[in-house]
């Protein structure tokens, strides 16, 4: 009987010790508005395109990690995206120890075709 005590007693120091640390990182999460993902997070470059220069960018919303994609004849920067199947922004589901998810979407300007990667929080609007 004093062994069955003990052993659910050991059980809820457990639960609380790993729901605390739960609590921990969704609370880190939320104020570390400078993480990034890891640049193996981005997809692969079908050839003949190759991917260029990541850079990190910071604003208001956060930071995100920007590789600029060269771009190389038969295609065209609409045309990789769509093979990438990037024509909107898609995010991964949501990493149920940080509460938020890895979102990936294009943009395109004169230098051509950029692709980047943020995180977007459980709480956030976006």
């Amino acid at each position: 009987m004093v062994t069955r005590q003990r052993g659910g007693c050991l059980f809820a120091v457990a639960v609380g010790i790993l729901l605390m640390a739960w609590i921990g990182s969704i609370l880190w999460t939320a104020i570390d508005e400078g993480a990034v993902p890891d640049d193996s997070s981005f997809l692969a470059i079908p050839s003949p395109s190759e991917a260029g220069a990541v850079s990190t960018r910071c604003g208001s919303g956060g930071c995100s990690r920007i590789m600029t994609v060269n771009v190389k004849p038969p295609q065209a920067p609409q045309s990789l995206a769509a093979e990438m199947g990037l024509t909107q922004e898609r995010c991964e589901p949501m990493n149920l120890w940080t509460m938020r998810r890895t979102c990936t979407g294009v943009s395109g300007d004169a230098r051509g075709l950029q692709i980047y990667l943020q995180y977007s929080p459980f709480f956030s609007k976006y």
